[in-house]
């Protein structure tokens, strides 16, 4: 009776083609003891959590072959190449659950996979996808969110599924002292590159410098950096570095009252509005040519972050800068009161860090940082010059 209230896996539509094969989530450390299997890694996550995962992937057993993928292509290219995780693509573009398709979340119930055999749908071109991987395991976790709960070494979100998807014996060789590697290369084609940097040239001369403004999140409103304040930060920038433009992945305010004009902004948007490629390419070819970055806790700057090579200035209004990313030298993170109210700096997550992890982290008074805080910030990295002219 249970079942018709809570289904063992959400329903299959019956015209989508479909596999079996034994499913794992992360818990009871079933997958952990998992050895020469072929894994097929379903991923419906972010942007940010397939860039975390990338410091996971260098931690799963060796004696396993491993792909990433999930419904929408925009992602998979961040795994094009990598090791010791690869990726396939499922031939949807756009993000998805699948439900439009018949099957939400390929007909499978993450709380209830457990290494049982389980009917796997395959819409898209996953039929062939899974044909050419040859998959014999799958996992599916919804990556859970432990909110610096756990205290080191599994305080970051990555780290703690490491906990589960890892054995204790092989996990025991790495050293989670120090920041973990990460596998993804963060690079693309050198056609692309051309191409993309062909197209970034009508809106910016060589002499020009770029900084990512990346303060708008989609999970969470309340992460975000107000525009006005946003927007107040680029007018003093260009009165402190003409040269350093400013790159926009979305619109700060209304697009349509002629501001980004007034200002000079580069709209991520127009620079590819061309290109035909996924997200996950055009934003790598981006960062290549990238001096500097501002960001909230979303995609953006998690991978600005786990580059480690660009200056990057972190804005925290909801979370903490050690329950995410790996510490970053070329990273100062400005936190806000309502973090600090709620004892998110007294977590285990940001109390149990031994010094080779430690994090470059100042307070701000204030529920909003100010433009001239953050222009101070930009500052200090090294990206624009400490003084105005």
């Amino acid at each position: 009776m249970l079942d018709n209230f809570f289904p063992r896996h959400p329903a299959i539509a019956p015209t989508i083609p479909s596999t079996v094969l034994p499913a794992y989530n992360e818990r009871s450390g079933r997958f952990a003891r998992l050895r020469g299997e072929r894994i097929a890694i379903y991923w419906p996550h972010g942007f940010g959590d397939w860039i975390h995962f990338g410091t996971i992937a260098p931690m799963l057993s060796p004696e396993n072959v491993y792909a990433i993928f999930r419904l929408g292509d925009d992602y998979s290219a961040l795994y094009s190449g990598a090791q010791p995780v690869g990726s396939f693509p499922s031939g949807v573009r756009s993000l998805a659950d699948g439900s439009a398709l018949g099957a939400r979340h390929l007909g499978l119930n993450w709380k209830r996979l457990s290494g049982k055999r389980e009917r796997i749908a395959l819409p898209g071109e996953l039929p062939s996808a899974f044909a050419d991987f040859a998959p014999t395991a799958l996992l599916y976790t919804d990556y859970p969110e432990p909110e610096g709960r756990y205290a080191f070494p599994f305080h970051t979100k990555a780290r703690a599924l490491a906990r589960s998807l890892v054995e204790a014996s092989h996990l025991s060789r790495f050293d989670l002292a120090q920041p973990l590697p990460q596998s993804l290369q963060f690079t693309v084609s050198p056609e692309l590159q051309r191409r993309f940097d062909d197209a970034l040239a009508r809106y910016i001369s060589p002499r020009d410098r770029l900084l990512l403004v990346a303060v708008g999140g989609h999970t969470f409103p309340g992460k975000n950096w107000p525009s006005e304040d946003a927007r107040a930060f680029v007018e003093l920038l260009a009165m402190r570095d003409p040269r350093m433009r400013v790159i926009l992945l979305d619109p700060l305010g209304d697009p349509d009252d002629g501001w980004h004009e007034r200002c000079n902004i580069v709209s991520f948007r127009s620079v590819v509005a061309d290109f035909n490629e996924p997200f996950a390419a055009l934003f790598l070819a981006l960062t290549a040519r990238l001096h500097a970055c501002i960001g909230v806790p979303s995609g953006p700057l998690h991978a600005i972050s786990a580059r480690a090579d660009i200056p990057l200035v972190g804005l925290w209004f909801a979370h903490y800068p050690t329950w995410y990313d790996e510490p970053n030298p070329l990273a100062l993170h400005l936190v806000g009161r309502r973090p600090i109210a709620r004892g998110f700096h007294l977590r285990p997550a940001s109390t149990s860090l031994p010094t080779t992890l430690a994090y470059r982290i100042e307070t701000v008074d204030s529920e909003r940082i100010s433009p001239e805080r953050v222009l101070d910030a930009l500052a200090r990295v090294g990206a624009i010059s400490s003084a105005a002219p």
